[in-house]
């Protein structure tokens, strides 16, 4: 495909989905939910908001745990839900860290990641299907954690 075919692709999905509100999301939370001999595990909740008059399709969430600015996890999940006019939909991303990557002592933390969603419209998801456009939006969220106390020292 050349180059000035996707252009117009892409300014075409552009222009079709200018009209819907964009959704926003938030991490509410992140916390250690339990830990292993060998992990911690943390859940982030993250809160996705419609404000438009349209329902979004959430596809795929993609995200990230760094411990003092090193990346110790990734994962990639499915949203699995429709994002309704007007409402706000709860997010569970789980995250687990061997402790090896889990310093002694207070460590800063960071959550980011990228939620996609898909604009209505047939035309739109073929698109998104396609890999032609994929609308995202981001999140992230920092905080501290005492590796010493949550290994129970």
């Amino acid at each position: 495909m050349t180059t000035v075919r996707c252009c117009v692709i892409v300014l075409v999905a552009a222009l079709l989905g200018g009209c819907v509100t964009r959704p926003s999301a938030r991490v509410e939370n992140a916390e250690v939910t339990g830990t292993t001999d060998e992990a911690m595990m943390l859940a982030c909740t993250i809160i996705a908001s419609n404000s438009g008059e349209i329902e979004l399709p959430l596809r795929m969430v993609d995200y990230t745990l760094e411990i003092d600015g090193r990346r110790v996890f990734r994962g990639r999940r499915s949203a699995e839900a429709t994002l309704s006019s007007q409402s706000d939909h709860r997010i569970e991303l789980p995250l687990s860290v061997p402790w090896a990557d889990v310093p002694e002592g207070e460590v800063e933390f960071r959550v980011r990641g990228r939620l996609g969603y898909t604009l209505p419209g047939i035309f739109l998801e073929a698109m998104y299907d396609a890999r032609l456009y994929r609308p995202t939006v981001g999140f992230e969220y920092e905080g501290t954690l005492d590796g010493t106390a949550i290994r129970g020292g």
